[in-house]
């Protein structure tokens, strides 16, 4: 993971033909800290990622390379795709369940939805929620725990709790976008 938002951040800043230097100033960080995240020795905090996405305008999918191109299909191959209706009902049953190659793809797909939680979090009244998600996020990208299985399961039980004790209550998207993370837990593999 760490390699694909260096080479983000590297092609974002050459894009716009600025120095580390300049991007550094912006991100209120250290020109050698852009260095070492270009080159993949260290990883970004979640507020940084967030004021980077503001800076240069990109979603935190696109961060952390989850979009994927989208491949182009002639109409008439769509026309005539070969497939029996087994097939297209199997389709249509797996098309509501996710499916993910890896236990680092899911952890990329959190860290993408934690990164669009927090820049949607307000600063005051919902920073213990933003401090533990900036842990958890922390977990995620350094693997401490082994199993990202195991962060989902904890990180549901310490959001409840963070909210009934600090009276946060969500807004609809953000309530979607933790949901969200939880049910990482419960998808298959490839």
């Amino acid at each position: 993971m760490k390699n694909v938002i260096g080479k983000k951040i590297k092609e974002q800043r050459e894009r716009r033909e600025w120095s580390q230097q300049v991007l550094a100033e912006k991100l209120h960080v250290t020109r050698q800290t852009i260095s070492k995240w270009e080159l993949g020795r260290s990883y970004p905090d979640l507020e940084s990622l967030v004021i980077f996405t503001q800076t240069f305008g990109v979603s935190a999918d696109y961060l952390l390379g989850l979009t994927e191109p989208v491949v182009k299909h002639s109409w008439l191959s769509v026309l005539f795709r070969k497939g029996d209706r087994p097939e297209m009902t199997e389709r249509a049953e797996n098309k509501n369940r996710k499916w993910y190659r890896t236990g680092q793809e899911r952890s990329r797909v959190a860290t993408s939805i934690m990164l669009d939680l927090v820049a949607d979090l307000n600063n005051t009244t919902e920073q213990p929620l933003r401090e533990l998600i900036a842990a958890y996020y922390t977990e995620l990208i350094k693997q401490n725990s082994g199993s990202p299985e195991y962060v989902f399961t904890r990180f549901s039980l310490a959001v409840s709790k963070c909210l009934r004790q600090n009276g946060i209550v969500l807004s609809p998207e953000n309530s979607k976008r933790v949901n969200d993370i939880i049910q990482l837990y419960q998808v298959r593999y490839m």
